[in-house]
């Protein structure tokens, strides 16, 4: 088991990085930490990332279910969350946030699919899937990402925001960052024109940095 309390501390110090980009509003938005194989450090529902403290995160299973005795609840969202651990062994933490560029994306239902930049080709391949319109908070949010979280590492959810999830919460953050990045590079260069995609042998060579040849 990872050490319970620097993981704390992380989620923490993430969702006041989260507030401060302007990523999440209110309390929008959620993170959580697979400590264990069966174990989850979840946000609490209700609360604001932006003034999180360590004692208000949820150890859960991989039900739902609270293993430790807590005032808060925790997120609406985890059922999403567990889905992914659920689906992708791999995988150690899970990012889910409004970012406007990205969100922008995501209210038009428009997949992020325009390899304009080299980073969004080497760690995302350059295609970001939208899922179908889920009402938040149900199991219907869970079952719309099911077809795509096997094959990527972050989707757009349809007039809601993204998800994105790695081996651990620095690297789940990083690729919201990529993803917020690229979204808005995309939206802004649109405005001025037609942007301009790498061509398949510019990508060729930029996947192939990532294969290690």
């Amino acid at each position: 088991m990872q050490d319970i309390r620097s993981i704390k501390s992380q989620i923490c110090r993430i969702g006041r990085i989260m507030y401060e980009r302007g990523y999440i509003s209110g309390p929008d938005g959620n993170i959580s930490v697979r400590v264990d194989q069966d174990k989850i450090i979840t946000t609490p529902s209700g609360v604001s990332k932006g003034f999180l403290n360590e004692d208000m995160l949820v150890l859960i299973d991989m039900e739902g279910k609270i293993l430790e005795k807590s005032n808060y609840k925790p997120s609406s969202e985890i059922k999403m969350h567990l889905k992914v651990y659920q689906e992708r062994e791999d995988i150690g933490a899970c990012v889910h946030a409004h970012s406007p560029y990205a969100t922008t994306f995501a209210v038009l239902r428009k997949p992020l699919d325009k390899p304009i930049l080299a980073e969004s080709v080497f760690i995302f391949g350059g295609y970001i899937p939208v899922a179908p319109f889920a009402t938040p908070s149900t199991v219907e949010v869970p079952q719309s990402i099911a077809p795509y979280v096997k094959d990527y590492d972050a989707v757009l959810l349809s007039n809601h925001g993204v998800l994105t999830y790695d081996k651990d919460l620095e690297m789940a953050f990083y690729k919201l960052e990529i993803v917020e990045f690229w979204a808005k590079i995309l939206f802004l260069s649109s405005q001025i024109g037609t942007p301009q995609v790498l061509s398949p042998e510019e990508i060729q060579k930029v996947l192939d940095l990532r294969k290690g040849k």
